[in-house]
Protein backbone atom coordinates (compact mmCIF):
# COMPACT_ATOMS: atom_id res chain seq x y z
CA UNK A 1 0.00 0.00 0.00
CA UNK A 2 1.34 3.54 -0.80
CA UNK A 3 1.45 5.50 2.12
CA UNK A 4 2.12 9.11 0.79
CA UNK A 5 0.63 12.51 1.48
CA UNK A 6 -2.34 14.24 -0.47
CA UNK A 7 -2.60 17.69 -2.17
CA UNK A 8 -5.69 19.09 -3.66
CA UNK A 9 -5.48 22.38 -5.37
CA UNK A 10 -8.09 24.36 -7.07
CA UNK A 11 -7.46 26.06 -10.43
CA UNK A 12 -8.92 29.23 -11.23
CA UNK A 13 -9.00 30.85 -14.88
CA UNK A 14 -7.65 34.39 -14.84
CA UNK A 15 -9.33 36.98 -16.83
CA UNK A 16 -8.26 40.51 -18.10
CA UNK A 17 -9.24 43.54 -16.77
CA UNK A 18 -8.90 47.44 -18.17
CA UNK A 19 -7.95 50.32 -15.27
CA UNK A 20 -9.51 53.68 -16.48
CA UNK A 21 -7.67 57.00 -14.63
CA UNK A 22 -10.07 59.03 -12.75
CA UNK A 23 -12.33 61.81 -14.62
CA UNK A 24 -11.91 59.91 -17.24
CA UNK A 25 -14.74 58.70 -19.52
CA UNK A 26 -14.37 56.02 -22.47
CA UNK A 27 -16.91 57.01 -25.05
CA UNK A 28 -15.11 55.49 -28.14
CA UNK A 29 -15.93 51.84 -26.93
CA UNK A 30 -18.04 50.07 -29.24
CA UNK A 31 -21.47 49.15 -27.63
CA UNK A 32 -21.50 45.44 -27.88
CA UNK A 33 -17.78 45.59 -26.08
CA UNK A 34 -19.62 48.04 -23.21
CA UNK A 35 -22.40 45.36 -22.39
CA UNK A 36 -20.10 42.38 -22.98
CA UNK A 37 -20.66 40.20 -19.84
CA UNK A 38 -17.73 38.75 -17.96
CA UNK A 39 -18.00 34.99 -17.97
CA UNK A 40 -16.54 33.35 -14.64
CA UNK A 41 -15.14 29.77 -15.26
CA UNK A 42 -15.62 27.13 -12.53
CA UNK A 43 -12.39 26.16 -10.96
CA UNK A 44 -10.51 22.69 -11.74
CA UNK A 45 -9.83 20.61 -8.65
CA UNK A 46 -6.78 17.90 -8.77
CA UNK A 47 -5.90 15.44 -6.68
CA UNK A 48 -2.74 14.12 -6.02
CA UNK A 49 0.35 12.43 -4.48
CA UNK A 50 3.80 12.02 -3.93
CA UNK A 51 5.09 8.40 -4.35
CA UNK A 52 8.65 7.58 -2.99
CA UNK A 53 10.97 5.10 -4.54
CA UNK A 54 10.58 3.65 -0.76
CA UNK A 55 7.03 3.22 -1.31
CA UNK A 56 7.83 -0.09 -3.90
CA UNK A 57 4.91 0.88 -6.19
CA UNK A 58 5.52 -1.81 -8.42
CA UNK A 59 4.70 -0.70 -12.52
CA UNK A 60 4.65 -3.09 -15.47
CA UNK A 61 5.00 -2.22 -19.30
CA UNK A 62 6.98 0.14 -21.07
CA UNK A 63 8.29 2.87 -19.26
CA UNK A 64 11.09 5.47 -19.93
CA UNK A 65 13.89 4.71 -18.05
CA UNK A 66 13.78 7.58 -15.75
CA UNK A 67 11.12 6.96 -14.56
CA UNK A 68 11.65 3.37 -13.31
CA UNK A 69 14.29 1.70 -10.88
CA UNK A 70 15.01 -2.29 -11.21
CA UNK A 71 15.66 -4.57 -8.63
CA UNK A 72 16.45 -8.59 -8.26
CA UNK A 73 14.68 -10.07 -5.40
CA UNK A 74 13.84 -13.62 -4.57
CA UNK A 75 10.75 -15.87 -5.05
CA UNK A 76 7.89 -15.45 -2.75
CA UNK A 77 6.84 -18.37 -0.83
CA UNK A 78 3.44 -17.63 -1.72
CA UNK A 79 4.39 -17.92 -5.82
CA UNK A 80 5.82 -20.75 -5.09
CA UNK A 81 2.70 -22.27 -3.66
CA UNK A 82 0.95 -21.05 -6.11
CA UNK A 83 3.36 -23.05 -8.79
CA UNK A 84 3.30 -25.87 -7.28
CA UNK A 85 -0.96 -25.37 -6.92
CA UNK A 86 -0.55 -25.16 -10.74
CA UNK A 87 1.75 -28.11 -11.52
CA UNK A 88 -0.51 -30.25 -9.10
CA UNK A 89 -3.86 -29.23 -11.06
CA UNK A 90 -1.84 -29.60 -14.35
CA UNK A 91 -0.02 -32.96 -14.02
CA UNK A 92 1.42 -32.63 -17.76
CA UNK A 93 2.25 -29.49 -17.89
CA UNK A 94 5.77 -28.52 -15.89
CA UNK A 95 5.95 -24.45 -14.62
CA UNK A 96 9.60 -23.50 -14.33
CA UNK A 97 9.75 -21.05 -11.50
CA UNK A 98 12.78 -19.10 -11.43
CA UNK A 99 14.29 -18.86 -7.72
CA UNK A 100 15.08 -14.25 -8.48
CA UNK A 101 12.96 -11.83 -10.54
CA UNK A 102 13.39 -8.82 -11.93
CA UNK A 103 10.75 -5.89 -10.41
CA UNK A 104 10.31 -2.19 -11.56
CA UNK A 105 9.68 0.19 -9.06
CA UNK A 106 8.35 4.02 -9.59
CA UNK A 107 10.87 6.30 -8.86
CA UNK A 108 10.18 9.47 -6.65
CA UNK A 109 7.31 11.20 -8.86
CA UNK A 110 3.45 12.34 -8.12
CA UNK A 111 0.70 10.54 -9.08
CA UNK A 112 -2.49 12.18 -9.79
CA UNK A 113 -5.39 10.25 -8.59
CA UNK A 114 -8.47 12.37 -9.57
CA UNK A 115 -9.25 15.78 -11.63
CA UNK A 116 -12.88 17.37 -11.94
CA UNK A 117 -13.26 20.43 -14.42
CA UNK A 118 -17.34 21.65 -14.51
CA UNK A 119 -16.92 23.15 -18.07
CA UNK A 120 -14.84 21.30 -20.75
CA UNK A 121 -12.37 23.21 -22.77
CA UNK A 122 -11.85 25.88 -21.31
CA UNK A 123 -8.46 25.24 -20.06
CA UNK A 124 -8.77 24.97 -16.19
CA UNK A 125 -7.98 21.29 -16.65
CA UNK A 126 -4.59 21.73 -18.40
CA UNK A 127 -3.47 24.86 -15.82
CA UNK A 128 -4.36 22.61 -13.41
CA UNK A 129 -1.84 19.82 -14.08
CA UNK A 130 0.21 22.64 -15.13
CA UNK A 131 0.16 23.71 -11.32
CA UNK A 132 1.15 20.03 -10.38
CA UNK A 133 3.96 19.62 -13.39
CA UNK A 134 4.78 22.86 -11.34
CA UNK A 135 5.61 21.44 -8.21
CA UNK A 136 7.34 18.41 -9.47
CA UNK A 137 10.23 19.86 -11.59
CA UNK A 138 10.66 22.38 -8.49
CA UNK A 139 10.69 19.16 -6.12
CA UNK A 140 14.45 17.58 -6.11
CA UNK A 141 13.35 14.32 -5.61
CA UNK A 142 11.01 14.23 -8.68
CA UNK A 143 12.14 16.23 -11.37
CA UNK A 144 8.70 16.81 -13.10
CA UNK A 145 8.24 12.89 -13.24
CA UNK A 146 3.99 12.69 -13.23
CA UNK A 147 1.87 9.44 -13.73
CA UNK A 148 -1.86 9.02 -13.92
CA UNK A 149 -4.20 6.42 -14.91
CA UNK A 150 -7.03 7.16 -17.16
CA UNK A 151 -10.05 5.68 -16.72
CA UNK A 152 -13.88 6.46 -17.52
CA UNK A 153 -15.52 7.83 -14.74
CA UNK A 154 -19.07 8.61 -16.49
CA UNK A 155 -19.49 5.28 -18.23
CA UNK A 156 -19.00 6.78 -21.72
CA UNK A 157 -15.99 8.43 -22.31
CA UNK A 158 -12.08 8.26 -21.35
CA UNK A 159 -10.14 11.42 -20.36
CA UNK A 160 -7.00 9.43 -22.71
CA UNK A 161 -7.63 11.68 -25.29
CA UNK A 162 -7.00 15.11 -23.44
CA UNK A 163 -3.93 13.66 -21.01
CA UNK A 164 -2.47 12.33 -24.87
CA UNK A 165 -2.77 15.70 -26.53
CA UNK A 166 -1.31 17.32 -23.12
CA UNK A 167 1.83 15.09 -23.93
CA UNK A 168 1.17 12.02 -21.37
CA UNK A 169 2.07 8.45 -22.78
CA UNK A 170 0.55 4.71 -22.06
CA UNK A 171 2.73 2.54 -20.72
CA UNK A 172 1.18 0.46 -23.47
CA UNK A 173 2.67 0.69 -27.07
CA UNK A 174 -0.44 -0.23 -28.98
CA UNK A 175 -2.47 2.09 -26.88
CA UNK A 176 -0.08 4.68 -28.05
CA UNK A 177 -0.13 3.75 -32.12
CA UNK A 178 -3.98 3.83 -31.74
CA UNK A 179 -3.97 7.31 -29.73
CA UNK A 180 -1.52 8.61 -32.61
CA UNK A 181 -3.90 7.46 -35.18
CA UNK A 182 -7.15 9.50 -33.85
CA UNK A 183 -4.77 12.85 -33.75
CA UNK A 184 -3.89 12.40 -37.27
CA UNK A 185 -7.49 12.26 -38.22
CA UNK A 186 -7.57 15.79 -37.46
CA UNK A 187 -11.16 15.91 -36.79
CA UNK A 188 -13.85 16.55 -34.03
CA UNK A 189 -14.21 12.73 -33.22
CA UNK A 190 -14.35 11.37 -29.56
CA UNK A 191 -11.24 9.47 -28.56
CA UNK A 192 -10.72 5.49 -28.23
CA UNK A 193 -12.16 4.81 -24.66
CA UNK A 194 -8.60 3.58 -23.75
CA UNK A 195 -7.76 3.02 -19.92
CA UNK A 196 -4.23 2.56 -18.26
CA UNK A 197 -1.35 3.94 -16.59
CA UNK A 198 -0.02 6.86 -18.29
CA UNK A 199 3.29 8.63 -18.20
CA UNK A 200 4.87 12.12 -19.01
CA UNK A 201 8.18 11.37 -21.03
CA UNK A 202 11.01 14.22 -20.00
CA UNK A 203 10.81 15.40 -23.67
CA UNK A 204 6.94 16.65 -23.41
CA UNK A 205 7.41 18.69 -20.34
CA UNK A 206 7.91 21.79 -21.83
CA UNK A 207 4.90 21.15 -24.57
CA UNK A 208 3.00 20.70 -21.22
CA UNK A 209 3.62 24.08 -19.38
CA UNK A 210 3.12 25.65 -22.67
CA UNK A 211 0.03 24.28 -23.60
CA UNK A 212 -3.18 26.43 -24.70
CA UNK A 213 -0.69 29.60 -23.85
CA UNK A 214 -0.74 32.16 -26.46
CA UNK A 215 2.63 33.35 -27.19
CA UNK A 216 3.62 36.74 -28.49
Amino acid sequence: MVSSANYSISITQGHGSSVAAPGIVRNNLKKDEQKAPVVNIPDAKIKYRKIKLSDKYMVHGEWAEDYVVKEEVSTSSKEIEQNVALMNRYRLIKFNLPSKKIVRYLKNCYKIDNIEAPMRYHGAGTKAIQSVLDRSLADKDTEGRIVLYAEITDGETSPAGFFYKLGFRFVDKTMNEAMEAWVRKKIETEAPNLTGMMYLPKNHINKVMMYGRNLL
